[in-house]
Order: C-alpha cells, then structure tokens, then sequence
C-alpha cells in the first residue's frame, strides 16, 4: 500500500483482504483501492473509495483496431491471454471480443487464462497456441506474464497489444496498449483527500468521458486508416455514444 496526503492507497484485487482489514482497524483514517469494489468488501467500510475502471471501453478501443488489421490482412482469428478470470481482467477481454467483432463480424476470438501474472513462459506457450490457430493479434492481460504474450507475437511476427500502460517501447510488434489511467484516478484521490472531499464506502468509475482508460501509441506499422477509425470509436465513446460492450467473459 501507499500513503501520501492523509490517505493510504491500495493497489490491486489481490490487496482487498488487506485492505477491509485494516480500514475496520482504523475507521478515522481515509483509504482508496485500485480494482477493488468497496461495496463488496465483506466489513462494509465507510472509509474506503474504490477506483474503478471501465476496461471494457480500453479493451473495445484495441479489439476494433485487432479487428481491423486481421481483417486487411486476410486474417480471420484475433486472441487473448488473461493472467487470472477475475473482474478487471475479463473487463478488458469482454471488450476486447465485442470490438474485433464490431469492426468484424466474421472474425474468430479465442481466449485462455495462464493462471499467472509472472511467469512469461506460461503466457507465451498460451499465445504460441493461439497463434497457430491463426491469430493475426494477441492482447495481454496478464501483468509481468503478458510479456510473453509480446514476445510471442515478435518470434512469430504478428502483433501484440500491451495493457495498462503504454508498452510500445518493447518495439512495433506491439500494435498499441489498452491504457487505464491509475495515475489520474490516485492523484485524484489524493486531491480529493487533502481538501476533506473523498467519499467512502463508494465507489469511482473512470472511463473514457473523463479520460480514465484510452490506447497508448501506435506501432509503425499500423496505417492512418485505423489510427483514424479507433479515434472516431473513441470519440464516441467519449460522448456515450456506444453502449453494450459486455464486461463478462462466457
């Protein structure tokens, strides 16, 4: 966990435990968590803000551009690779299948889960099998054990998507990431902390209206046409413009 400002932050489903213990040990003081609905937690804190994400917007925004490029390419597959089958994961994942299918209803989507969010070798055999299937993109969704979900679309030259933060840098394999803005929703807590306005025992959802999930950079490889064709999609989403992109993985 962190502390800055009056207020301990903590980060990840893995931390909520954690975090309904120590918040009924200390009811005077403020707390936030990342991923974690507060409603759910089992003491009920009354000082605790949960900082949610609406992954599903980030995941529809890099499943349309996968759709796209499998589909100039004469590609029919696109796929992904969870680390765990819990909610955030599958939020991105849910959005991911309802955005390849949006920009391509004829498209195939596969999905596994690696049961881990550090072993690269778990994520990389998950999408080798995926490749061989015929996806044209991979999208990870499994943390430190996604890079191997990365480095498999680089061995086998197709492309990969990052996720959470801009993984671009690893090279243009990788198509663009699937972005949610932590950084915004902790500072915001933090704001919101010192000035005695934080909200306990709620939750907060960033989406793409405040600019709270998006898509990082864009690979060189990726032609203007789907550069242009997501930032429309994104444009719309913004505005509230599409609705019914799934959160759930069947």
């Amino acid at each position: 966990m962190r502390r800055g400002a009056g207020i301990t932050i903590g980060i990840g489903f893995n931390m909520q435990d954690a975090m309904n213990s120590i918040a009924k040990a200390f009811p005077k003081n403020k707390f936030a968590i990342v991923d974690v609905d507060v409603t759910g937690l089992k003491n009920k804190p009354k000082n605790v803000e949960g900082l949610l994400f609406r992954e599903q917007q980030a995941g529809y925004l890099v499943g349309y551009a996968a759709g796209l490029w499998a589909k100039s390419h004469g590609g029919k597959v696109v796929g992904s690779i969870g680390g765990q089958k819990i909610p955030p994961v599958d939020r991105y994942i849910a959005g991911f299948q309802f955005g390849a299918k949006k920009s391509d209803p004829g498209i195939q989507t596969l999905n596994a889960y690696s049961q881990d969010f550090v072993n690269q070798a778990k994520c990389k055999e998950a999408a080798l099998n995926q490749i061989a299937q015929g996806a044209d993109v991979v999208f990870q969704v499994a943390g430190g054990c996604g890079l191997g979900v990365l480095d498999a679309a680089h061995e086998k030259n197709v492309l990969g998507i990052g996720v959470d933060a801009d993984q671009g840098y690893l090279g243009p394999w990788v198509m663009t990431s699937a972005l949610k803005k932590v950084d915004i929703a902790v500072s915001t807590s933090i704001e919101q902390a010192k000035n005695g306005k934080l909200k306990g025992g709620v939750n907060v959802q960033y989406g793409a209206n405040i600019n709270g999930v998006g898509y990082g950079n864009w690979s060189s490889k990726i032609p203007a046409s789907i550069k242009s064709a997501v930032a429309a999609q994104f444009k719309l989403l913004k505005a509230g413009k599409i609705r019914g992109i799934p959160t759930t993985v069947k």
